[in-house]
């Protein structure tokens, strides 16, 4: 009788032990994934790092490309915009090396804004929608053939700096020099 009454308090006692031993498991890991979901609550920016966009216009057209002809030179309006509801940081840069004979840069316009550095610049979110930024971008082709050269963008979120791939080439200002005739006609053909 002894005997069946030790082991039956034993397999008691092993059951309760097992059943506080799940429950702790169970508890444990249940603060562990509220505490995950709080924290991706708080940082919910790292949520949507993959669906940042952004959408390139080159005079007016959804395009990356710069034609140019022979032997001559030609402005472009490029206009990179944030169509995302949170803000974002963008860049654009030429990819790959330029012909020699080619030469590609900005122009620093009144009310046109810069192009941005290595590390990008902010575009604010407006209502419910982003903002855009507009370049006036020249490539002078004094060769014999046509080329086309290739934009492209990089986008991130607005507190991490960019980095410049391997084959882009931030673009340079544009500043008009030579004889006083020479800085004249370029002036009056800006204006144009």
């Amino acid at each position: 009788m002894k005997k069946i009454l030790l082991e039956t308090s034993f397999s008691k006692i092993y059951m309760i032990i097992m059943v506080i031993i799940t429950l702790l498991i169970l508890g444990g890991y249940f603060s562990y994934a509220m505490f995950t979901v709080t924290k991706e609550k708080e940082n919910a920016i790292s949520i949507v790092t993959g669906n940042l966009t952004y959408e390139l216009l080159v005079d007016d057209e959804e395009t990356n490309a710069l034609t140019v002809s022979a032997n001559s030179r030609k402005d472009f309006i490029v206009t990179l915009s944030n169509p995302n509801n949170r803000v974002g940081r963008f860049n654009f840069y030429y990819e790959g090396s330029l012909p020699e004979g080619v030469d590609i840069g900005y122009i620093e316009k009144e009310g046109v804004n810069t192009p941005p550095s290595s590390t990008g610049i902010n575009l604010e979110k407006v209502d419910t929608t982003g903002s855009s930024n507009t370049y006036i971008v020249r490539v002078s082709n004094t060769t014999e053939s046509e080329i086309s050269i290739e934009l492209g963008v990089s986008v991130g979120l607005d507190y991490n700096d960019l980095e410049l791939p391997e084959n882009g080439h931030l673009l340079r200002k544009i500043t008009s020099t030579g004889t006083v005739k020479e800085v004249i006609e370029d002036d009056i053909m800006n204006r144009c």
